[in-house]
């Protein structure tokens, strides 16, 4: 868990500097260079601090342990703020949007080369934050340093429009700056709503995939003495999950016997990284259960 927690505020802690930096950077170059584009995406990395300080936060309170409130801990924390960083991408998104649409309108002056040099290496920067920070989030199974990445990848995809518009505004015309604007913004708008529908999907306790379930299924009935393992129930909390099943035992079996089977179940499924408990409800192996299991 110590290392989880480490590994995750690394990862936030890479947004929140990073896009301190990246920000400063891109509001100076904005300013020497004359183009108004940078400067506002200055503005978009500035926005990318808060989300990655929401993101430290819900890493932080998640490691809170369970108390009488939150008998399962804090570890819902994550998917939330994994949410707000959804609707965060997508304001962004419709702002980034809006802004294209009246530059269309309000015609842009073009900038000097510096813009098209600066940006290019701010692809390259923030491509390799995302890409830090996802692998970080998949060792660490947290959707909100996940969404996080998400975000860190939008600005990418601005980055992208803001080289568009800023060589087209040089080189040819400068209406393919806002163009190009209002497509990132509808990828930033959509990367928006597919990482909200997963931490919804994570809050509202959607079954896992069928894998999850048969490798639980496997450990349970590789105990000895266990027949048959059914009713395998799991829910997330944040990176982790409690599991519930039912297995069956013979049923001259002594009441201790199955006990101890019981246990020996539940500490081989918390072997699972994800797992952090498990509640065994042990049943007789009777006429219904082995025609049920003769259909399997």
């Amino acid at each position: 868990m110590e290392d989880r927690i480490k590994l995750g505020e690394r990862g936030a802690k890479v947004g929140v500097f990073g896009n301190i930096i990246l920000s400063t950077f891109k509001l100076i170059v904005g300013i020497v260079s004359n183009s108004t584009a940078v400067m506002a995406d200055s503005m978009h990395s500035l926005s990318d601090v808060a989300t990655s300080l929401m993101v430290w936060v819900g890493i932080r309170m998640s490691d809170k342990p369970p108390d009488e409130e939150h008998p399962y801990g804090h570890g819902d924390v994550e998917p939330i703020v994994g949410l707000l960083i959804s609707i965060a991408l997508v304001l962004v998104g419709f702002e980034f949007a809006r802004h294209a649409i009246n530059e269309i309108f309000t015609g842009v002056v073009a900038p000097t080369p510096l813009a098209a040099y600066a940006t290019v290496f701010v692809i390259i920067y923030k491509e390799g934050m995302a890409r830090y920070v996802l692998s970080v989030a998949d060792k660490i199974k947290s959707p909100a340093l996940k969404a996080d990445a998400q975000h860190h990848r939008s600005d990418v995809y601005s980055s992208i429009a803001v080289l568009i518009g800023v060589s087209g505004s040089i080189l040819f015309y400068p209406i393919l700056d806002p163009l190009a604007g209002i497509v990132v913004s509808l990828i930033v708008i959509k990367m928006g709503f597919d990482v909200g529908r997963e931490n919804i999907q994570q809050l509202m306790g959607t079954v896992p995939s069928p894998e999850v379930k048969e490798r639980i299924e496997r450990l349970a009935l590789s105990v000895k003495g266990v027949k048959m393992a059914h009713n395998i129930r799991i829910h997330y909390f944040g990176a982790y999950a409690t599991v519930d099943l039912h297995v069956c035992v013979d049923e001259s079996l002594l009441l201790s016997e199955a006990h101890k089977i019981a246990h020996q179940v539940q500490r081989k499924i918390v072997e699972i990284p994800e797992i952090s408990s498990a509640l065994v409800h042990v049943e007789p192996f009777d006429v219904h259960h082995k025609e049920e299991h003769a259909e399997k």
